[in-house]
């Protein structure tokens, strides 16, 4: 099957759809016939669960347009391609066949000196089933390609059925409080304009906070205050420097300040009233094909960015509430990446802390600093804390120091002293920057493959990061194939349990859900058992619930 929009794939009217068959022939079926009830009937028939294997590009935005519940699916072509080649970022049907097939075709309303095949005199409906018949060809190819790869369990397992897991959140959505929204817009720009008043009065004069220049010249040449970083334009304005001149002078602390709360009211305050739906609803896009790393992306809205550690990015999650007589249920995986960690390394240290359910960070603590885990204290805890989770995405001395601002020996003694604790991680760290050298990829604990081109650069700082790639990417990569697992199997255990409970969103290792208050007590149950137990590994999976009428409460 390929689609002809009229605009947005997935999120504008359907035109037409091409059907192709085994035989290459295609039919094309335009908007006026599939709104007929029998033809929308036929398809029901078709893509329900006992159809004939379906073929599509991009099947979720098929589901959309179509209103049907695709549940024949077989191959989808993007989302093979993207196994294949998670970092070529493009899955576009005109580039996957003129690079798997060495066919050149069009969308259906391409103009005709593109350059592209001569199709002269041929209609926008010629070129969906000319389109329709590549996908088929397209799918026999990538299938080839990821059995060779040993893919094809991860395809078949993972990311075929989250396909319409995926639709089926999207097409459920979660509502939104617009009454709190604008007034929490109403307070956000109150406090941005009560804010460059603050620095403006600071600076001693009036000048725009946005503009680089002149906040250069406002800091350093009429205040004085010292650049901890420089660029090629000049001193270095970002987070990361006005945060270590903070004690510097007020005005820093004000500014941050702005940053933060602007932020809010413009990518989230200002940008969600116009997303929200004639059902008060804002149905997110969540992205299947969009990282490298296998995690879920989201777009209109981007609900990864929503804050959560400062006051204001959680007042903002109170906008996400529930439908009447329902609750948002929140599951979240605690720790998942040092529980990967834990099994890849097989460290005793990691899986014995673990097993026992101590707290992680004071016992890495314990260990770094040789004391009592009784003993820790929160300044080495925090310590601590920063070392595990910069472990898991490859952090080295120099950015642990960064970050604890400290000096980068000392923050490689507390490196040397952390891999002595916990042996097993420096050895799994090296043997996979190791192998992943010579295969060029590394591979998660369920077979999926992530390309690092960086590791064979001529440039030094390029292989470095080429380096903390690779020892980050079986850990990020293996806790989102966990949690991509888990989603499936809660959708099927919802849906088997004949449930109204169903997920709405999902951030990072968060899913949320909207549950109806009298199926509360029955999916917490759910969710737990489905969670903890979608996968074996050597130390247990852990899952922090929360129930709340706004996503803020239920955290």
């Amino acid at each position: 099957l390929e689609a002809r929009w009229a605009a947005v794939p997935g999120r504008s009217d359907l035109l037409g759809l091409g059907v192709a068959d085994r035989d290459d022939e295609a039919v094309y079926l335009d908007a006026a016939l599939l709104g007929e009830p029998s033809v929308q009937d036929a398809l029901r028939e078709l893509l329900g669960r006992d159809g004939p294997p379906l073929v599509a590009h991009r099947a979720k935005d098929l589901m959309h347009g179509l209103h049907v519940d695709v549940r024949s699916l077989h191959q989808d072509t993007a989302v093979m391609a993207y196994l294949l080649d998670p970092a070529e970022g493009n899955y576009r049907l005109d580039d996957l066949a003129l690079r798997y097939l060495s066919l050149e075709v069009r969308s259906p309303d391409a103009p005709e000196e593109s350059g592209m095949l001569d199709l002269d005199g041929e209609s926008g409906a010629d070129d969906t089933g000319r389109r329709a018949l590549a996908v088929r060809r397209l799918a026999g190819v990538l299938a080839e390609a990821l059995e060779a790869r040993e893919l094809t369990d991860l395809y078949e397992r993972f990311e075929r059925p989250l396909v319409r897991v995926l639709a089926r959140m999207e097409e459920a959505g979660v509502r939104i409080d617009r009454r709190f929204l604008d007034e929490l817009r109403g307070e956000l720009s109150k406090s941005c304009e009560d804010l460059i008043g603050r620095i403006h009065a600071h600076g001693g004069e009036e000048f725009n906070v946005n503009s680089t220049p002149q906040l250069r010249r406002i800091l350093f040449e009429k205040l004085g205050l010292v650049p901890v970083k420089k660029t090629k334009t000049g001193p270095s304005t970002d987070a990361d420097s006005l945060q270590k001149m903070a004690a510097e002078h007020p005005i820093v602390e004000d500014l941050l300040r702005y940053r933060e709360v602007e932020k809010l009211r413009s990518t989230y305050a200002d940008a969600l009233p116009p997303l929200i739906g004639d059902d008060g609803r804002i149905h997110a896009t969540f992205k299947q094909t969009d990282t490298t790393t296998g995690r879920i992306s989201s777009e209109a809205p981007n609900l990864q960015n929503v804050p959560v550690r400062t006051a204001d990015g959680r007042e903002m999650r109170r906008a996400f509430v529930a439908d009447d007589g329902c609750g948002l249920l929140t599951a979240d995986y605690s720790q998942i990446e040092l529980r990967v960690l834990a099994h890849l390394t097989d460290d005793p240290g990691l899986v014995d802390a673990f097993s026992r359910r101590a707290d992680i960070h004071t016992t890495t603590a314990a260990r770094v600093f040789g004391v009592e885990e009784s003993d820790v204290d929160e300044f080495q805890r925090r310590f601590a804390k920063v070392v595990n989770f910069g472990l898991a995405y490859g952090m080295e001395a120099y950015g642990l120091g960064q970050r604890l601002d400290i000096p980068t020996d000392q923050a490689k003694e507390i490196l040397d002293s952390y891999f002595e604790s916990f042996p097993n991680v420096k050895v799994f760290m090296d043997e996979t920057v190791r192998e992943a050298k010579q295969r060029g990829y590394t591979t998660t604990i369920f077979g999926r493959r992530r390309q690092i081109t960086e590791l064979s650069s001529d440039n030094f700082r390029i292989r470095q990061m080429g380096e903390r790639m690779a020892q980050n990417a079986p850990v990020q990569g293996s806790a989102a194939d966990i949690f991509k697992l888990a989603m499936i199997e809660l959708d099927r255990a919802l849906e088997d349990a004949g449930l109204r409970s169903r997920m709405v969103l999902t951030v990072h290792d968060e899913l949320v859900l909207e549950v109806p208050l009298e199926e509360r007590e029955r999916v917490e149950a759910i969710v737990r058992e489905v969670m903890e137990s979608v996968c074996e590994l050597k130390v247990p999976l852990e899952v922090d619930l929360g129930f709340g009428p706004n996503w803020a409460e239920a955290k």
